[in-house]
C-alpha cells in the first residue's frame, strides 16, 4: 500500500476528525474507557452499546485498546479545524455512537498498517516488533497496583528527587500524589467534574489544588497548540509523543472549569511513573541516588521474596592493591551462588521506545546495560580463575540484568547490539573467555515482581533460564513464567505506603462523590 495508502487513511482520518468536536468527542471516549473499565454509568453516553459490552476485553467486538483511544486523543487535538469551523451549519460526527469510535478506529488501524509496511521495507521486523511491545504492553501491565505505587514513589518521590519536586512545583510531593489519587477516582466512570470541587475535607486547600493541577491539567485551547507540536513531523500515528502523559486532564470552559480525563489510568501514570517527568532536569546527584535506591529497592525485595535462598549486596574482593566490587546482587544457595544481579535505574527516552534506530538515539542507556552484561561475565571469569575467594558458583548459576524500565522487551535486535558492545568491553579487558560470557536474562522489575508473587524463588531462577538461553529466549519474564502454578503471594512492602504518603492510612473515598 505503502505512501499512497497512508495519505489516503490519513487524509481521512483527518477529515473526520476536525469536523467534530473536541469536547464532545473526549466525553464519549470516557465513556467508552469507563465501561470497559465495568462503570455501567458510562453507557449514559453512548446509545448504541449492549450490555455485554460492560467490562469488554481485547478481542470483543465492543472493545478499543487503549494506546489506540489516546492516540485517537492526541490525534483530534493536534488535527486543525476548517476554516470557519463552529459558524453556521456543519456536518459533525455524531458523539454519542460506539459505531463513530470504532468507524475511526478501523480507519487508524488501516493508517498505521500502511506506516508499519513503509517502515518495514528498510528495517527488520523484529524492530517493529520491539516498537509495538513498548506501546502496548505497559497497558497491559497497568499501573494501578501497589508494587507500581511503592516503586515509583520511592524512586522519584524520597530523597533528592523530592527535593527537587518540591522546590521547583511548589507543593508537597505527598500532597500533589494525594489530588491526583482524588482526581482519578473521582473521575473514573464520570463524563467530568468541576475544578472547583472541595478537597479541604482530605487536608487540601484551593491553592493546593490549583498547584497540583497545574501539573496534571492543561486548558483545552493549549492543549491543541501543545498536541499539534509535539506530533509535528512524526513518521508513524502510533509512536509519536502524547499530551497525555503529561497532562492526563484537559479542562474545558473559558475559566477552565470542567476537567476531563479521556483515560482516567493516565492520571496515576503521571503521579508514579510520569513523575520522572518532574525529576528528570534534577541532575547527575539526584539520578546516582535514584540508582542506588533501585539497587536497594531490588535487593529488599528479593531478600523478602527468594527464601529459601540468601540474598546480598555487592561486596568487594581480590588482593588490597587490585580489588573488584561483585555484581550488585547475589543469591547464594547450598551449592554457592546461583544468581547474579545487576540493577540498571536508567528510564528510556522516548526515542529509545520508537526511534527507528533506537540504539543510535539512546546509546547512552543501551551503553549501561553493556557494562553491566561485562561486569557480570568479569565476575564469572575472576570466579573461575579462584579469585573470588570464597564466593564460589554454583553449577547453572544465572546472570540476570533487572532494570526499571523495558529496555530489552522483544527487543532481539537491540539485545545483539546490546551484547556486540559487552564483547567489545570484555576483549579491551581480556582474560574473559568464551564459557565466561553466559546467556544473560533481561528482566523488566514489574515482571520480577510478577513471577515472584506468583511463583517461587526456583520457578523464578527457572524463568530466567528459559528467557536468557532457553525456548522462550528473548521473552519477556512475566510471559515465560506461568501465573497459574497454584502460587499466589503478597507484595512484601504494601504497609510501607503509608510511610512514604502518611495519608493513606486514612484516606476514604471522596466525600463528595
Amino acid at each position: 500500500m505503502g505512501q499512497l495508502g497512508r495519505e489516503v487513511y490519513r487524509r481521512k482520518l483527518a477529515r473526520y476528525l476536525s469536523q467534530s468536536i473536541d469536547e464532545d468527542m473526549i466525553s464519549l471516549i470516557s465513556a467508552v474507557v469507563a465501561v470497559q473499565s465495568g462503570h455501567a454509568c458510562g453507557f449514559q453516553a453512548v446509545h448504541d452499546l449492549p450490555g455485554e459490552a460492560l467490562g469488554a476485553e481485547l478481542g470483543s467486538p465492543y472493545h478499543i485498546p487503549p494506546w489506540s483511544l489516546e492516540t485517537l486523543v492526541n490525534e483530534l487535538l493536534a488535527i486543525p479545524k476548517p476554516k470557519g469551523f463552529g459558524v453556521g451549519r456543519i456536518r459533525l460526527l455524531n458523539a454519542q455512537r460506539f459505531q463513530t469510535l470504532r468507524v475511526l478506529h478501523s480507519i487508524l488501524i488501516k493508517l498505521e498498517n500502511a506506516e508499519d509496511g513503509i517502515f518495514l521495507k528498510n528495517h527488520d521486523v523484529f524492530y517493529e516488533m520491539a516498537r509495538i511491545a513498548q506501546r502496548q504492553f505497559p497497558w497491559q501491565r497497568g499501573v494501578a497496583n501497589a508494587p507500581h505505587l511503592y516503586r515509583s514513589i520511592l524512586l522519584y518521590g524520597t530523597g533528592s528527587a523530592r527535593d527537587f519536586f518540591e522546590d521547583h512545583a511548589g507543593l508537597a510531593l505527598p500532597d500533589f500524589v494525594k489530588v491526583g489519587t482524588c482526581f482519578s477516582g473521582a473521575l473514573a466512570g464520570r463524563d467530568y467534574i468541576e475544578r472547583t470541587r472541595d478537597l479541604t475535607m482530605i487536608g487540601i486547600t484551593p491553592k493546593v489544588r490549583e498547584v497540583a493541577l497545574a501539573r496534571l491539567a492543561i486548558s483545552h485551547d493549549e492543549a491543541r497548540v501543545r498536541a499539534a507540536r509535539m506530533r509535528k513531523h512524526q513518521r508513524h500515528t502510533g509512536y509519536s509523543p502524547s499530551i497525555l502523559r503529561d497532562f492526563p486532564i484537559i479542562a474545558f470552559g473559558s475559566r477552565g472549569e470542567r476537567l476531563r480525563a479521556p483515560i482516567p489510568e493516565l492520571i496515576m501514570y503521571r503521579y508514579t511513573t510520569g513523575l520522572y517527568l518532574d525529576v528528570v532536569r534534577g541532575g547527575a546527584a539526584v539520578w546516582t541516588e535514584i540508582g542506588k535506591r533501585f539497587e536497594t529497592y531490588v535487593l529488599g525485595y528479593l531478600d523478602a521474596m527468594m527464601a529459601p535462598y540468601h540474598v546480598s549486596g555487592e561486596v568487594t574482593y581480590g588482593p588490597k592493591k587490585a580489588q573488584y566490587r561483585t555484581p550488585d546482587i547475589l543469591v547464594t544457595g547450598p551449592d554457592g551462588i546461583v544468581g547474579l544481579i545487576e540493577c540498571k535505574a536508567k528510564r528510556m527516552s522516548f526515542a529509545a521506545r520508537f526511534a527507528d534506530d533506537p540504539v543510535s538515539e539512546a546509546a547512552i542507556g543501551f551503553d549501561e546495560l553493556a557494562k553491566g552484561i561485562f561486569q557480570l561475565w568479569r565476575f564469572f571469569a575472576h570466579a573461575r580463575c579462584g579469585w573470588t575467594g570464597t564466593l564460589t558458583l554454583a553449577p547453572g548459576c544465572q546472570p540476570v540484568i533487572v532494570t526499571a524500565d523495558s529496555w530489552l522487551a522483544m527487543a532481539s535486535n537491540q539485545a545483539e547490539n546490546v551484547l556486540a558492545t559487552a564483547h567489545r568491553l570484555a576483549d579491551a579487558e581480556g582474560g574473559i573467555d568464551a564459557e565466561d560470557r553466559r546467556e544473560i536474562a533481561f528482566c523488566q522489575i514489574d515482571d520480577v515482581e510478577f513471577a515472584l508473587q506468583n511463583g517461587t524463588a526456583d520457578s523464578f531462577l527457572s524463568a530466567a533460564r528459559t528467557i536468557a538461553s532457553g525456548e522462550k529466549k528473548g521473552f519477556m519474564l512475566s510471559v515465560a513464567h506461568a501465573a497459574n502454578i497454584g502460587v499466589q503471594r503478597g507484595y512484601p512492602f504494601k504497609d510501607r505506603i503509608g510511610e512514604l504518603l502518611p495519608w493513606m492510612g486514612d484516606f476514604r473515598k471522596d466525600p463528595a462523590a
